[in-house]
């Protein structure tokens, strides 16, 4: 991912320190994301605020695009440990792209030696089937805490697959990647939105966290803005009807037709992230 502007860095820092005074304790990152620079800032913004590093829970991601060789996701690790000024991470996260590209026989063992040692306290999975789900449970048990996917109001695949469904069964953790669409689910202004907004006086990215919230999943949220991040987090102060919920959970946009993903192959992980980019990228 390409490194963001220089001028941007405060902002960045500020938000993230706020988000952190403000109680948000759950952060998941790669040194994939800006070459490394998005760690640096955030370990900036952990010591700009009130909080310290046994107050926050952090996941470690290793995404199968940054990592060519199990010597580099080696390296990767050890890059974390060291810009983050900490002895370990209190999750390792893998995606199943990166378990079939490097086998459970290689992936497995380096995730049980980080847990036996202490680097890491959980392991995560992200973009996964749900048989992969399983099979992860059944190898890390109770140390297996969560998997990431993603879920927005107009993209459903995961939720349609019965992914989040499997990991409720399971009692694993539902981490959502990118839950407002970037912010192009708010400029469509879809109706049944705008009515729920009018309706409880929220925004509608307020309607959209308090319904992912309201199915007992954890969505993270991109803001700089402290406005938003403070509109972020009122999302899960007030309830609405179980008939909203339900016109939530039922609602599927008319065009909706989800880019093929191929659940148990190699690619999964790329497959789900180019069906939410064509979803994201179409003109509101």
């Amino acid at each position: 991912m390409t490194v963001t502007e220089k001028d941007e860095d405060a902002k960045y820092v500020d938000a993230l320190a706020y988000a952190l005074d403000r109680g948000i304790n759950f952060t998941e990152i790669a040194l994939g994301y800006g070459h490394g620079q998005a760690l640096a800032l955030f370990k900036q913004a952990l010591t700009k605020s009130s909080a310290t590093r046994n107050d926050i829970f952090i996941t470690h991601s290793l995404y199968t695009r940054d990592l060519p060789s199990m010597d580099v996701v080696k390296e990767d690790t050890a890059n974390f440990y060291k810009m983050m000024q900490t002895d370990y991470a209190d999750s390792t996260l893998v995606t199943q792209s990166l378990i079939l590209k490097f086998g459970e026989t290689v992936i497995y063992p380096f995730l049980h030696e980080l847990l036996k040692s202490g680097k890491t306290r959980y392991v995560s999975l992200s973009n996964a089937s749900p048989d992969w789900i399983r099979k992860f449970r059944n190898e890390f048990d109770d140390k297996f805490i969560a998997h990431e996917g993603h879920l927005s109001f107009e993209v459903r695949a995961l939720q349609d697959k019965g992914v989040f469904d499997v990991c409720k069964e399971l009692g694993i953790e539902n981490i959502i990647w990118r839950p407002l669409g970037r912010s192009k689910t708010l400029q469509r202004n879809w109706p049944l939105l705008v009515e729920l907004a009018s309706k409880y006086q929220k925004t509608q990215g307020e309607i959209i966290l308090n319904w992912i919230c309201s199915l007992g999943y954890r969505p993270m949220i991109f803001s700089t803005s402290l406005v938003h991040i403070d509109e972020n987090i009122s999302a899960i102060q007030f309830k609405m009807t179980s008939e909203d919920y339900a016109r939530m959970n039922d609602f599927r946009p008319t065009d909706y037709r989800p880019a093929f993903v191929d659940w148990e192959g190699p690619n999964i992980d790329d497959d789900i992230v180019r069906l939410v980019n064509e979803f994201d990228s179409r003109t509101p």
